[in-house]
């Protein structure tokens, strides 16, 4: 992944997307702890473990469709269809994670942060403290984890936000289907996209800044 591009994309995520980002990528660089996003996507990209794909599933999990679109021409679509077909860079549990900080009202958050004081201390909470720096807080306690959600379906159940909690039964039905018993293991980058496939109406194109393939086009499924 060339520098042009690592330093376009991080200049225009705003200041939660960063974070959220980083939140993203814990288990990926599981052993570096990188100051910012920059630092990340470079270290990533260093090591073989940032392709063009996986740069477009970042975004795509920030919901920055407008940067797949300006960087690589593509479509969520496109993205959707290749994250059905082939490994992911983040692994469902922090994808999980990210959904219900997402759907957390300023009110719900207030009331987790009370309710884990229990678990985390009673030290003063600072206002900026998000979902996600929560659930970091948690990870280095063993409060949490890929298999190990009940303290927070607990809480999510005491400030009757029930349908986030379902959103957790649901991740564990489908890793128990799945045979992952909830991993939170290290998925590799993408492979390059398979040309073969019918269902799938892609293009593909040169990146003139970077040496992996650009997608162009809609999938049909």
């Amino acid at each position: 992944m060339s520098t042009e591009v690592i330093h376009q994309v991080e200049e225009a995520l705003d200041e939660d997307e960063k974070k959220m980002l980083l939140f993203m990528c814990r288990d990926v660089a599981a052993d570096v702890a990188p100051l910012n996003v920059r630092d990340l996507l470079d270290i990533l990209s260093e090591r073989g473990m940032l392709s063009a794909m996986g740069l477009a599933e970042l975004l795509y999990r920030v919901r920055r469709f407008d940067l797949l679109k300006r960087i690589f021409k593509m479509d969520r679509k496109a993205v959707e269809a290749h994250l059905l077909r082939h490994p992911r860079l983040i692994s469902d549990y922090r994808v999980l994670m990210t959904e219900i900080g997402g759907n957390l009202e300023k009110s719900d958050l207030s009331s987790l942060f009370f309710l884990m004081r229990d678990y985390t201390g009673r030290k003063k909470v600072a206002k900026d403290k998000s979902f996600l720096d929560l659930v970091i807080e948690l990870e280095k306690l063993n409060l949490i984890a890929p298999d190990q959600l009940e303290l927070l379906e607990k809480c999510l159940k005491n400030i009757h936000r029930v349908d986030l909690k379902t959103k957790i039964q649901k991740y564990k039905q489908l890793a128990q289907g799945a045979g992952t018993s909830y991993t939170n293991s290290l998925q590799a980058s993408f492979p390059n996209l398979s040309l073969k496939d019918p269902s799938c109406n892609l293009r593909v194109k040169h990146c003139a800044h970077c040496p992996e393939l650009r997608i162009l086009g809609n999938c049909s499924i």
